[in-house]
């Protein structure tokens, strides 16, 4: 017989599978990053057009 969930992760009386919390871990990586990313686009693209104002 196979067991789905070995174990789990406790966050009080909540228990969350490691593949949730896999899932959440790389869903959050990958905003942080995204944001980061735009974020640095923006402040590159904001200097780059006050060069070509002067």
């Amino acid at each position: 017989m196979m067991y789905p969930c070995l174990f789990s992760v406790s966050f009080g009386e909540l228990d969350v599978s490691p593949v949730t919390l896999a899932f959440l871990l790389i869903l959050t990586i990958f905003v942080f990053s995204a944001v980061g990313l735009s974020s640095f686009n923006l402040v590159q693209s904001a200097m780059d057009d006050d060069d070509d104002e002067s």
